[in-house]
């Protein structure tokens, strides 16, 4: 029985039907190392300079949205309410879920989008948001400052015309007006931790004990102006005195009724009490941090020994950039 005689040689089989590579002259030449360069991309392949947009074909462009890890700085897209047309397109562009997208606008919140590496990544992503006729701001992580904490209160004296804030551990006071109070942000910090011992016999590990701890704690920030870190009270260790007759015996109870207070305090400044109704959305792009740290090996009977391990979860840093956020979107 004899083959078919219509087969070609594989060599003589058409590789690809047509030319996927960039032309010479569509080739970007860097400035630093003089090599040639992809338009498509931010900075240069060989030395990593970066090339301004104006060199490159802004239409080719396509950011990568590498997600970075928690302790990278980078920068934030954020978004103001809108009801864009073009979700899905959104939606494929940021690399997101069309149902994330869909919440993002929903909120009627201007929340984070994309958290990249570069402000030019950054300003590309906002000019592709523009032509879907979404309005975005830039903020960095720097800005926002996560690590640093806020200064903590000890205690909050309302006079007549004003108040004086009482910082914690420390003699200092800082006296307010009622319109340099700018924001008021409610939320709580909530922190989980796993304590496992770990047996390893022939390359396999297997857990034998854990201990869990878990705490949520609600917290209230304060913003005044000229303070770019503001102010943090906590349910332990304020004073709860300055609400008078109306301080009750439940730490939370009194915290709600703080932020009242200082409401009609500072009825001009802005209150922001849903960050746990965004909890969900917020985590798309700013993400609760997960970590598991070893404690080393411990001695667990005579010659054997296991390993120690902390797994460990807090939305601290989550928290920290949307209170500060608040700040830039007055």
């Amino acid at each position: 029985m004899s083959e078919s005689t219509d087969k070609q040689p594989a060599d003589a089989m058409p590789i690809q039907s047509e030319n996927i590579a960039f032309a010479a002259e569509e080739m970007v030449t860097c400035a630093e190392c003089a090599r040639k360069n992809p338009p498509t991309r931010l900075n240069c392949v060989y030395c990593g300079a970066e090339f301004e947009i104006s060199e490159v074909d802004g239409g080719k462009i396509k950011p990568t949205l590498r997600r970075l890890e928690a302790w990278e700085k980078g920068f934030n897209l954020i978004v103001s309410p809108a009801d864009p047309a073009g979700r899905a397109a959104i939606a494929r562009d940021f690399k997101l879920e069309p149902e994330a997208v869909g919440r993002l606008f929903e909120s009627g919140k201007r929340l984070p989008i994309a958290r990249v590496e570069s402000d030019k990544e950054c300003r590309l992503l906002r000019d592709i948001l523009a032509k879907h006729g979404v309005e975005s701001m830039i903020v960095s992580d720097e800005e926002l400052a996560a690590d640093t904490p806020p200064r903590r209160l000890r205690g909050i004296e309302f006079g007549e015309s004003g108040a004086r804030f009482v910082l914690f551990n420390d003699e200092s006071t800082i006296e307010i007006e009622p319109d340099e109070l700018e924001v008021i942000v409610t939320g709580a910090v909530f922190q989980k931790a796993i304590e496992a011992t770990e047996k390893r016999k022939k390359g396999q590990t297997r857990m034998i004990n854990a201990t869990e701890t878990a705490s949520d704690e609600p917290v209230l920030d304060i913003y005044i102006h000229g303070e770019a870190l503001g102010f943090r009270i906590t349910t332990a260790g304020f004073d709860f005195s300055c609400l008078g007759a109306e301080k009750g015996i439940l730490a939370r109870e009194n915290l709600k009724r703080l932020t009242v207070r200082l409401n009609e305090f500072a009825p001009k400044a802005k209150l922001v009490d849903d960050y746990l109704k965004l909890r969900d959305v917020l985590g798309e792009i700013w993400e609760v941090e997960n970590r598991k740290d070893s404690q080393g090996m411990k001695r667990s009977s005579f010659g054997r020994f296991d390993l120690m391990t902390v797994s460990s979860s807090s939305n601290l840093r989550q928290f920290n950039k949307y209170s500060r956020l608040q700040r830039h979107v007055i």
